[in-house]
């Protein structure tokens, strides 16, 4: 619930740039309006809380799961320390069993972390810890920003369910379609995503973005209520250098984005 109160205000910063003057009237009904559409009532305050609770147990549970394999890290350490004193195979072999358990643990805590629940791309904190530093970038590398297409006339027309599809599969899409690019697709807000590729990739990527483009226009999903849904995406692709400001990047992406949206 935290990272959709996030993008509604995400949302409704947006929207608001385009306005001289804000009033405190103008910022609530603009966010009521992105909430609405995001099926959210943020009228009902229990209902918010209750929501926020459970992003505060999942983050709870992560820590809780974490000090465990700590604790497990330090006691099978210890038992290996004792077990190579006494030359004690058997031991050393149950000890290296519970290690790959709790590395196999430590990767789904890592995924619960750093995906976004829906998608299952990666989310803005995986995105934070691994390519900002006090909002500047600490390496080269290129930044695609990526909007869906009229993508409130699918949840209007079709229900938030099918919208929710449309949001997965193009996760999917994009994962396959450049996973040899070395793409990281991250949700942003609503349906604005990233994509991130380092700086050795060597080929020409607005080309690659356009072919991926055209290609997922040429698409249609099917689900239980919809046999032929198409859509697509526009995209504003720039390559950012070590120590610029992440704000910079990506109104200068999103620009180039509405663009490629009016083309």
């Amino acid at each position: 619930m935290s990272q959709i109160l996030k993008q509604i205000t995400y949302l409704t910063q947006k929207d608001l740039k385009k306005h001289d003057i804000v009033l405190p009237s103008t910022y609530s009904n603009t966010f009521k309006k992105f909430a609405k559409e995001l099926s959210i009532d943020i009228e009902d305050e229990e209902v918010v809380l209750q929501a926020l609770k459970q992003d505060l147990d999942k983050i709870d549970f992560i820590v809780k799961e974490t000090n465990n394999n700590i604790n497990t890290l330090k006691e099978s350490t210890q038992n290996a320390k004792t077990a190579i004193e006494k030359n004690d195979i058997k031991s050393l072999t149950t000890i290296n069993k519970n290690i790959v358990k709790m590395q196999e643990q430590i990767e789904f805590l890592e995924k619960e972390l750093f995906s976004d629940s829906l998608t299952k791309a990666y989310n803005r904190k995986w995105f934070s810890d691994v390519f900002l530093e006090n909002d500047n970038f600490k390496e080269d590398g290129f930044l695609a920003f990526i909007d869906i297409d009229k993508f409130k006339s699918i949840n209007d027309n079709h229900g938030h369910l099918l919208g929710d599809q449309v949001l997965k599969y193009l996760v999917q899409f994009l994962t396959k379609e450049l996973k040899e690019y070395e793409a990281k697709v991250v949700r942003y807000a609503g349906d604005e995503f990233m994509l991130i590729f380092p700086c050795s990739i060597n080929c020409n990527l607005k080309d690659k973005l356009v072919e991926v483009q055209k290609k997922l226009s040429s698409k249609k999903l099917k689900s239980g209520k919809v046999n032929d849904l198409k859509f697509s995406f526009s995209f504003g692709l720039v390559n950012f250098k070590k120590e610029q400001e992440l704000s910079t990047i990506i109104n200068k992406a999103d620009e180039l984005m509405y663009k490629n949206k009016k083309r």
